[in-house]
């Protein structure tokens, strides 16, 4: 019979999330009937519009639940890669499965599902940031830093970010009103902002990332 825990899931978390940051991904953990552990992609760097429903002719809904027993026949390039790497993550080193059709006899460790997207939330397609200069700008000493920020950012068109007089990123409140001020922004600032930080400070972009990829699946799997 197959049984699978939150201890369980646990302890096949990290080495899920280390796929998931491996191949530039987000999604979320979660346990299904006790049964089965699945894990639901929710935007990344792969493109699926040509594997499943919607790159076959079906609808254009962003939605695909993969066939985890035939990835190597329907998948190719980076997206068989990245599922087929994460589904032996999924598995983990104390999986097995002697599951036997002609008897009638089911009994493995546990079953595994892998979406792309939800039927009410469609995957997305995060665009590849240009390449950019791995020259990094520093603050100078005179200049009244944000975490490595220069002012010409901080207080520069893109989204009018401005710390308080006096202040510095460890105040709990300069954090709260730059998150505010950034979460105020347009579709077309948070682009231009987005694009600013890559150009400027790719090594903060790269950070950034990461952790806000592991904060949302830490809350996501909760």
């Amino acid at each position: 019979m197959a049984y699978v825990s939150q201890e369980d899931k646990k302890k096949l978390a990290p080495e899920i999330k280390k796929v998931l940051s491996k191949y530039g991904m987000k999604g979320s953990i979660s346990i299904r009937h006790h049964s089965t552990l699945v894990v639901t992609i929710q935007s990344g760097a792969i493109d699926f519009k040509e594997f499943g429903t919607w790159g076959q002719g079906g609808s254009d809904d962003g939605y695909i639940q993969v066939n985890t027993y035939h990835i190597e026949n329907h998948y190719s390039g980076k997206a068989e890669k990245f599922l087929t790497e994460l589904l032996a993550a999924m598995k983990g080193p104390n999986y097995f499965c002697d599951d036997d059709a002609m008897t009638d006899y089911f009994h493995r460790s546990h079953y595994t599902d892998i979406n792309i997207g939800k039927w009410n939330k469609p995957y997305f397609m995060q665009k590849t940031a240009k390449k950019v200069s791995k020259k990094v700008v520093k603050a100078s000493k005179n200049s009244r830093a944000f975490n490595g920020w220069t002012p010409e950012v901080i207080d520069g068109s893109v989204g009018s970010i401005t710390l308080p007089t006096n202040s510095t990123i460890s105040d709990a409140s300069s954090i709260s009103e730059t998150s505010e001020q950034v979460a105020r922004m347009t579709a077309k600032e948070q682009d231009k902002f987005v694009e600013d930080i890559v150009s400027r400070y790719p090594n903060l972009a790269d950070t950034l990332m990461t952790k806000l990829g592991y904060s949302l699946l830490e809350h996501e799997g909760e």
